[in-house]
């Protein structure tokens, strides 16, 4: 297992490293930075001042040779000097040249064993190299050399937490905040020239990012009362912390508690009242609610800020920009993705593809943001205009530079081509479709996508056996393979075989035990048979897995509904509507849940909106929107027709004609 540490600073040291005639070995360049902060024992000589100052002038400009030259320079005024080993043991690292950093720091050490920096960074060294054991020996050699120094601290906390020493990380961490407590409380009596206040400011913002890390882990663990205690002790820490603020947000939006989270993200506007990232959150809050209004102000003040970056007239889009605009074109377009994205998500197609309209001002022919659109056109139901523009996507996903949601030019080219041949299918070319991905299918078996894809081709050609053999096929040449087995249970469902698609689905979650498409799959199934206590474990562990996808929130809410929680099930069913408005299946359910609550006039509205999303509006064009209708989310237009519409249009039809027979 690599360490972290490779990970996190890999792409900062390519870019600080001079030229090199041999491979540079990767713990060198894993090692950018590699001096810390640390000032302590750095006293260099008269003589020595000289080339110790030249040498630090020529690393600042990456001429790391020069920087080397005048360190062992500075070395023969000083040889025991254990500041001038380390910082030359520093360079020698930015030059691939790592038996030679080492001996430095085997010198550093001789002349002074609690030399902190060099015990810090043969640590580094130790990380980069999975000698975990010794990394954690100099971290804590480094901690108690010199105390008020985080850095050591912070890495020691990364150290465990990767090791899963979570205990050990949290020791750590409480250290860290102890002594920036003291550091404090010394500052505020200093008379000196301000140093303590600098060195209690330091431990502050590692001791607040010491905890983030903490809190970051607990959460991916599912421990969600230790995470929020770490966040706590990061706020105290750092009250205004930027990157706290941040991930604290995000970990009460992910828990869903939006208020707790818009408090967060309204403190980091009131720093950064134009912030891009912020915007989108509090866009992406607003559209869980419901609150388009709110949704649509963000979006337009993010459009605003991107229509600012944009190029002047007559200045080529590829004209070089300064590093700092760069970035910020770089954050409003990812701002404007990421809200695009959560728009589609809750098929607002129209204004998602106005955020990516704007984000392709910035970055003309951008790959991922085409793709995007793509998907907005599709959604709009113009499919044959997604298929063409998913094509080109597939062309040129190769240029993909910078990928703003971290995809690979391979993964967008196999996700274009697979829209593309679905838009395709959308459009009536049935047989086209399928023909495409019954090509990448071939290619790409084992891939869930393709293989969804694939069935929905088959099923929406009328054709879901044919399907169904193909994935057999492919099952028993890839044994074990969750994704075929999840396609294949798919298979069976939609040719009627509910029991073995059961069963089918049993075994996705043997291989898989948190496929939360097995779990929803098997959790409504038994809701629909009765078996509720297991369908609720079933459908709540999905909505933790999944918890922005309409389809789980709908079957959790039926779920819920047939237990008898009626109000926690008319709020899940509200969800799942704003998750993915205009759904018939989720409107119908929404109906069963109004009138449960005895909102008789309510439910029929909700019925006949969704039975005029499956067919010709004729309930519409009898009679005017009541206030009602008129106040609920606007219905996607032009939706394409998907396969079993028909059951559920004789199944809504039904409940109409039986509401209609009561007083």
């Amino acid at each position: 297992m690599k360490s972290w540490l490779l990970t996190a600073l890999l792409a900062t040291a390519c870019a600080h490293r001079g030229p090199a005639l041999t491979a540079v070995p990767p713990e060198a360049e894993a090692l950018e930075d590699s001096t810390s902060s640390f000032e302590t024992d750095n006293y260099v000589s008269a003589r020595a001042y000289q080339h110790y100052l030249d040498a630090l002038l020529a690393r600042g400009n990456d001429d790391l040779a020069t920087a080397a030259d005048e360190l062992r320079e500075a070395l023969l005024y000083d040889p025991e000097s254990p500041h001038l080993h380390t910082v030359l043991a520093d360079v020698r690292l930015k030059q691939g040249r790592v038996a030679d950093a080492e001996a430095e720091l085997k010198a550093a050490l001789a002349a002074d064993p609690n030399h902190a920096p060099a015990h810090l960074l043969i640590a580094r060294i130790s990380q980069a190299r999975d000698k975990v054991t010794d990394a954690q020996t100099h971290l804590r050699a480094a901690i108690s050399s010199a105390p008020d120094e985080p850095e050591a601290y912070r890495e020691l906390v990364r150290l465990e937490l990767a090791l899963g020493n979570t205990l050990a990380a949290v020791d750590i961490a409480q250290k860290l905040a102890e002594r920036s407590r003291e550091a404090q409380t010394r500052a505020r009596h200093d008379d000196g020239d301000g140093g303590l206040t600098v060195t209690a400011n330091r431990l502050r913002a590692q001791a607040a990012a010491g905890w983030v890390d903490v809190a970051r882990i607990l959460a991916q663990r599912h421990d969600t009362p230790g995470s929020q205690k770490a966040f706590d002790e990061a706020r105290a820490a750092q009250p205004s912390d930027w990157e706290a603020l941040s991930a604290e947000g995000s970990f009460r939006e992910s828990q869903r508690d939006f208020e707790g989270a818009r408090l967060l993200y309204l403190r980091l506007l009131g720093q950064r009242p134009e912030s891009p990232e912020v915007l989108a959150a509090l866009a992406r809050l607003a559209l869980e609610e419901g609150d388009l209004d709110t949704v649509d102000a963000h979006a337009k003040k993010l459009l605003g800020l991107a229509a600012e970056l944009e190029p002047a007239a007559g200045t080529a889009n590829s004209a070089p920009t300064s590093m700092e605009g760069e970035e910020d074109r770089r954050e409003a377009v990812s701002a404007l993705l990421r809200v695009a994205v959560s728009l589609l998500g809750a098929h607002r197609s129209a204004g998602a593809q106005a955020a990516l309209d704007g984000a392709l001002r910035l970055y003309p022919n951008h790959p991922e943001l085409l793709f995007y659109r793509a998907m907005a056109l599709s959604q709009r139901g113009r499919p044959h205009e997604g298929a063409v523009a998913f094509e080109q996507v597939a062309k040129h996903a190769a240029a993909i530079t910078p990928s703003f949601l971290g995809a690979t030019p391979e993964a967008l080219a196999l996700d274009a081509k697979v829209q593309a041949a679905l838009a395709r299918g959308k459009a009536g070319e049935l047989n086209e479709s399928v023909q495409r991905l019954r090509s990448l299918f071939a290619a790409r078996s084992t891939d869930e996508g393709v293989a969804l894809a694939l069935l929905e081709a088959y099923d929406r050609a009328g054709r879901p056996a044919e399907a169904y053999e193909l994935l057999a096929a492919a099952s028993k040449a890839h044994p074990g393979t969750e994704a075929l087995l999840y396609a294949l249970a798919n298979a069976l469902d939609r040719m009627g075989q509910r029991e073995k698609a059961l069963a089918a689905m049993r075994k996705v979650l043997v291989i898989e035990a948190d496929h939360a498409g097995a779990l929803n799959y098997i959790g409504y199934t038994m809701a629909e048979q009765g078996n509720l206590d297991e369908a609720q474990t079933l459908l709540g562990r999905a909505v933790e897995l999944r918890p922005d996808d309409g389809s789980i929130a709908d079957s959790y809410g039926y779920c819920l509904l047939k237990l008898g929680h009626t109000e926690s099930a008319f709020a899940e069913l509200r969800r799942a509507d704003r998750l993915s408005p205009g759904d018939p299946i989720i409107l119908s359910h929404l109906g069963d849940a109004l009138l449960a609550t005895g909102k008789k006039e309510q439910a029929l509205e909700a019925f006949r909106r969704a039975l005029s999303r499956l067919g010709p509006d004729e309930v519409k064009r009898e009679r005017p929107l009541t206030a009602a209708e008129a106040a609920l989310p606007a219905d996607p237009p032009d939706r394409v027709p998907e396969p079993g519409d028909d059951k559920v249009r004789k199944e809504l039809a039904q409940k109409l004609r039986s509401l209609s027979t009561r007083p």
